[in-house]
């Protein structure tokens, strides 16, 4: 099965595969395209994969992205690189080979893919699984102290920046809500159907005053089994229902707060224990 052959095709042959279980918030989609518009490269390095009759197997999503960027003038094009903070990080020669490179992929939209055509039945489903899944996980640690966390947010990492009066993005301007104005929903979709909690404002009592950015946390020291007042669990938004049944609690009264104290946890897991008897 010759896999690493890269081919060019017309982005109109690529099918896309309506059976994807996987999705994407509408903010990380933007993300994405804007991400595919600064670094058209990715593109080549990481084809679409697609099957006997061009439906995509892996790639979806930058599938969907290049069909929404081909469906962009030139100006929006243009409008969107300029606000990218990538962008603006390109010499003058740059931005106008990557405005030039876009303009004429506009005139005849592509993709480039890879034919996986050869898989069998099975082995396509498992493919759809396993290209979209992470085995391994971030050193947070790592990311604080290399990277950028600005550039970070941008290229679609959930990074948080906290201060005293409320939780955003890091790459997004916090604003706290007046009594004017009104306190914002208790919750909002994500774009993937799931209700996530949103902030009010206002940090619990717990950690109101503390200073909880990356860089500046304090560093603990020790064996595993060193004993510690305080410990922070770190999890994917698609991991809340997997936490929540670790803890023993439901997942509406985990997310009421921040932070937990033991006794509260297990006084909460007594009150569930018994309602389910």
């Amino acid at each position: 099965m010759e896999l690493d052959k890269i081919k060019q095709v017309k982005l109109s042959q690529v099918r896309v595969n309506k059976q994807n279980p996987r999705t994407i918030a509408k903010d990380k989609f933007q993300k994405l395209v804007t991400s595919i518009l600064v670094f058209p490269k990715m593109l080549m390095i990481r084809p679409i994969v697609v099957d006997n009759v061009m439906q995509a197997l892996g790639g979806n999503m930058r599938n969907n992205a290049l069909n929404y960027i081909a469906k962009m003038s030139p100006e929006d094009i243009a409008e969107r690189l300029h606000a990218s903070a990538d962008y603006q990080r390109k010499t003058d020669g740059e931005r106008q080979a990557l405005l030039q490179w876009w303009g004429e992929w506009l005139e005849k939209p592509t993709a480039y893919i890879i034919d996986a055509s050869e898989l069998s039945e099975d082995e396509r489903r498992q493919f759809i699984i396993k290209d979209n899944t992470s085995f391994g996980q971030w050193d947070y640690d790592a990311l604080a102290n290399k990277w950028d966390s600005a550039q970070l947010g941008d290229w679609g990492m959930d990074v948080w920046n906290a201060n005293p009066t409320a939780f955003a993005p890091l790459g997004s301007t916090p604003t706290a809500a007046t009594p004017e104005q009104g306190a914002p929903d208790a919750s909002e979709d994500d774009g993937t159907g799931d209700t996530v909690p949103s902030f009010d404002g206002q940090l619990p009592p717990e950690i109101e005053g503390q200073d909880l950015t990356p860089d500046d946390l304090p560093k603990y020291e020790g064996e595993e089994n060193t004993p510690c007042d305080y410990i922070t669990i770190t999890f994917e938004s698609s991991e809340r229902e997997l936490l929540a049944e670790r803890l023993r609690v439901s997942p509406e009264k985990l997310f009421e707060k921040i932070c937990w104290r033991i006794d509260e946890l297990v006084a909460m897991q007594n009150e569930e224990a018994g309602n389910e008897r």
